[in-house]
């Protein structure tokens, strides 16, 4: 999935267009908002829990949003266990509450924010709960007022709630976002082949025997970089690569190593690149390619088609490439790891960009039913069990099944991208140390000050 450039959020009715249902059509009118009936509520009846009122919508459309196909399991044409299992759950709701459950598909992935944002402002949002990317919802969504908190709901500490929904969808020490399963993680895919015809040390045993560490890391690398044919030159590479190129492998060790881009110690939105932890992790991905030599050089435009090649070992990507590297490397046996553990880590985490959550509209009519409907309609347990089925049948040995298992527990979010031209910056860091081999101390310092103001800027436009 793309990352998105946060769009200019509009502040005054005046700037919005005239948005009528689910049509795409504008015109320049502002629309009036259309007067809608609020969820009647009465005392709990003797079988309900103390706390929960009855709640009757007489036959009102509680309206889920997002950008893209197959959200509604009713409407999937392959139904599997999982699009069942929620089918039966909607239905329940849709009786309990007396209620329509609408899935509504709205503008595309590019425009989704601007038209959530100018819906909102008129008056009717186009949904009362709307997936959203964490990078669009903080901290302009949240910070504007356009969606939240839902911890006033619901008990975020129930342990039914996994710990990637808490880390990535809390902002300012509240909860907005829910969510049933964790994202696809970003690891390290390797040929298992190739490692055991190379003479090396599986990287699996060595992460399951906590030595999957840096210097590992490196020691594997160089000792996978090898010249097999006596030309002189090399013709496999410890690493051929990452989806995202070296900088999403860059951003990986960053994070896996406690720095980051974006925030302190604390939490609080700063440039942090230029702290310890981070300036650590960018010297060792310098010393990974102009020391060692062991990234593919020079860095290939889509490193996962040199891996399938066989001119590396290693790999890193997300998760959901494992069906394409498999479908194109018949015969060699694919392992799944974790990145390497940094010197201030003290446990394998995956880390992704990408994460988007269920967030109820501040301009619902129905918020708090909505959000109840939504966590009623979620699989959770259930469907994380699915998946674990799933996983079964396409995971190709029980190591990388193992892996993909203890991820799903351990991932965390990288927050950068809601920075305008964050990427762009961070991109431009990692080609100094790499192609410039620029000293990481030098290449931070010279993005500071466009950093510091574009986060300055994305703070200043937030309020």
């Amino acid at each position: 999935m793309k990352a998105f450039k946060l769009l200019a959020i509009p502040v005054a009715l005046t700037m919005v267009a005239g948005v009528v249902g689910c049509s795409q059509g504008t015109d320049n009118k502002t629309s009036s908002p259309t007067p809608q009936p609020t969820a009647q509520t009465t005392a709990a009846p003797q079988s309900a829990k103390p706390d929960e009122k009855k709640v009757d919508l007489k036959g009102q459309s509680i309206k889920i949003g997002a950008w893209y196909d197959g959200a509604d399991p009713r409407t999937v044409k392959e139904k599997g266990p999982a699009e069942e299992a929620q089918i039966k759950l909607i239905e329940a709701a849709e009786k309990k509450y007396n209620c329509k459950i609408e899935f509504v598909k709205f503008g595309d992935y590019d425009k989704y924010v601007e038209n959530f944002t100018t819906t909102s402002l008129s008056g009717q949002p186009f949904a009362d709960i709307v997936r959203m990317e964490l990078f669009w919802a903080f901290p302009q969504l949240a910070n504007k007022g356009f969606v939240q908190p839902i911890d006033q709901w619901i008990k975020v500490s129930d342990p039914k709630y996994i710990d990637w929904m808490k880390a990535g969808g809390s902002y300012n020490n509240h909860q907005y976002g829910l969510i049933d399963s964790a994202p696809s993680p970003y690891g390290i895919f390797y040929n298992k082949t190739l490692v055991q015809k190379l003479g090396l040390e599986d990287p699996y045993e060595l992460q399951q025997k906590g030595q999957w560490n840096w210097e590992k890391f490196r020691e594997f690398s160089k000792k996978a970089t090898q010249d097999t044919n006596g030309d002189g030159k090399t013709d496999v590479w410890g690493i051929t690569g990452a989806y995202g190129k070296v900088k999403a492998f860059a951003e990986q060790l960053v994070y896996t190593n406690k720095g980051a881009v974006d925030k302190d110690a604390s939490g609080a939105i700063k440039f942090s690149l230029n702290n310890e932890n981070s300036i650590q992790a960018l010297q060792y991905v310098s010393d990974l390619f102009n020391v060692d030599k062991s990234i593919e050089q020079p860095i290939p435009e889509d490193a996962s088609k040199e891996f399938v090649a066989g001119k590396g070992v290693m790999y890193a990507g997300f998760s959901w490439e494992l069906g394409g590297l498999k479908d194109n490397m018949k015969g060699q046996e694919l392992g799944y790891v974790f990145f390497p553990k940094g010197p201030k880590a003290d446990k394998y985490v995956s880390y992704t960009p990408f994460g988007n959550m269920w967030m109820v509209s501040k301009y619902s009519k129905n918020a708090e039913v909505a959000l109840h409907i939504m966590d009623e309609i979620s699989l959770n347990e259930e469907g994380r069990k699915l998946s674990e089925q799933s996983w079964q049948q396409s995971y190709p040995n029980k190591e990388s099944m193992d892996t993909r298992k203890q991820m799903d527990k351990s991932i965390n979010y990288i927050s950068y991208y809601g920075i305008p031209d964050g990427e762009k910056l961070f991109e431009g860091i990692v080609k100094d140390i790499t192609e410039g081999k620029v000293s990481p101390a030098t290449a931070v310092d010279k993005v500071k000050p466009q950093f510091e103001a574009k986060i300055s800027k994305l703070l200043e436009d937030s309020k």
